[in-house]
């Protein structure tokens, strides 16, 4: 299939008439991905823009990350939102990746700090997201079992402002949520980025597997449209979600 053939089909699937609203899990506040208090932001926009091709709407519900599976398993929601699966797994099925994160390590440029192995932070203080020591892999979690400054917070928020205040010496946090907190605010200090970890690619995950093709199709739709790239540009002021995608067409000339 050559690539304006691919382009054709994907961008211009008929968008089927509106059907029974979708229950779409999600996890709680985490600007710029899911802004609670708005019901908006980048991922909630997105998966939106994909259940409303579908032909549905997407009704979200606000959980924490612990329980968007057992929820999903048990019939209390159609869609979960979840990190990636093991092969082997059995009794859902997921969709193609749709949403990127690119956890990273942040310090104050005055500090000086080296910090290229997780061993690097070992005696250093340091915050992180909840749940991190769980899914930045062993190099990472080894050093921070014998590290006594160790903390984790679900408010990313503070964690910023606590690194720039120079209450931290160091902060893990995907890269898009630290700035959207830096650019709040108030007052601004040189940092640096420092890149330990692999990114982490979520998927959707379903226990109807028409329903999972059916938002497949959809989310390719959305990969290849315009409107994906100016919603990037939106929240990130850049386009940093390239997702790799098996449906994708194979001898394209061009990157998503």
């Amino acid at each position: 299939m050559g690539k304006w053939a691919c382009l054709v089909i994907a961008l211009l699937m008929t968008v089927p008439a509106m059907t029974a609203p979708l229950n779409v899990l999600v996890g709680q506040n985490k600007p710029p991905y899911i802004k609670l208090e708005t019901v908006s932001g980048f991922e909630l926009e997105l998966l939106r823009e994909v259940v409303r091709r579908m032909g549905h709407e997407a009704v979200f519900v606000f959980v924490p990350n612990s329980r968007i599976r057992s929820l999903l398993e048990t019939g209390n929601g159609d869609i979960a939102t979840l990190q990636p699966i093991a092969a082997d797994e059995t009794g859902l099925f997921f969709s193609q990746p749709y949403i990127r994160y690119q956890n990273v390590v942040v310090s104050r440029v005055n500090d000086e700090l080296n910090i290229q192995h997780p061993a690097d932070l070992a005696a250093r203080s340091v915050i992180a997201f909840q749940g991190a020591r769980k899914v930045l892999g062993a190099d990472f979690a080894d050093a921070m079992s014998v590290n006594d400054q160790y903390q984790e917070t679900v408010d990313q928020r503070a964690q910023v402002e606590m690194l720039l205040q120079g209450r931290a010496d160091a902060i893990v946090l995907d890269r898009n949520i630290f700035t959207y907190h830096q650019q709040n605010a108030a007052v601004p200090v040189a940092i640096k980025v420092h890149e330990l970890f692999k990114h982490t690619l979520y998927r959707a995950a379903f226990r109807d597997a028409a329903l999972q093709r059916a938002f497949d199709k959809a989310l390719l739709s959305v990969l290849l449209d315009n409107w994906y790239q100016q919603l990037q540009l939106s929240y990130f002021m850049q386009m940093n979600q390239s997702l790799p995608n098996r449906f994708y067409c194979v001898d394209a000339e061009f990157t998503l």
